[in-house]
């Protein structure tokens, strides 16, 4: 039996609100627009990605599976040889050039995966990276955190419109940068910085 999270009624906040996220937007703008871009985004669609990107010539990526990630847990051996099957259906690259994903945002999703279901999604999308493949994710750092992910949009502001709908918390994983680099190997960290709300934004690197 997989052993549940604690859940604690959510603090008041608001359902939405404007983040800073210094990191992300120095890699969005460090991009050539007139060069081609492959980018990935499991959340679930949304047209403010498709307007956002629509400056640079890129290639999205945008299979809304999140949910669908969400649900797996790994409980025998046998569960992660089926893993690669579900990442192929839900994520279905395989017909793509290998080598050519520049950037994948990855959100907070991390914190609410299993981390063996985390370090097996990234050995799936392994043969897909490029030499320089940038990883962005937010890992919350406070004891607990929304028992959901939220939402995210890019603004031309350069902030991020985060949307929450979660009613409850849940106790946090615990990440230190020595397990960041072992769970989403082959990347590893390059930059930190904790925000106000609580999470610790990073960049991370295949090089």
């Amino acid at each position: 039996m997989i052993p549940m999270r604690a859940v604690y009624p959510v603090a008041e906040q608001a359902a939405s609100y404007h983040m800073n996220s210094p990191l992300l937007f120095d890699v969005l703008q460090a991009l050539d627009p007139a060069s081609r871009v492959e980018l990935i985004d499991l959340a679930p669609l949304n047209a403010n990605l498709l307007d956002y990107f629509s400056q640079y010539h890129c290639k999205l990526h945008l299979p809304g599976c999140r949910d669908e990630l969400l649900s797996l847990h790994i409980t025998a051996a046998e569960d992660k040889r089926l893993l690669s099957d579900v990442f192929k259906r839900c994520i279905p690259l395989h017909n793509r050039a290998p080598h050519t994903l520049d950037l994948l945002l990855l959100w907070d999703l991390p914190n609410y995966l299993d981390k063996p279901v985390l370090s097996a999604l990234i050995t799936y999308l392994k043969p897909y990276l490029a030499s320089d493949t940038v990883l962005h994710t937010y890992l919350h750092t406070r004891q607990t955190m929304p028992d959901y992910p939220g939402g995210y949009r890019l603004t031309r502001e350069d902030t991020v419109m985060v949307e929450m709908s979660a009613t409850w918390n849940m106790s946090s994983p615990t990440y230190y940068q020595e397990l960041i680099n072992k769970v989403f190997a082959p990347f590893r960290v390059d930059r930190g910085m904790l925000l106000a709300n609580g999470l610790q934004e990073y960049i991370l690197r295949t090089k």
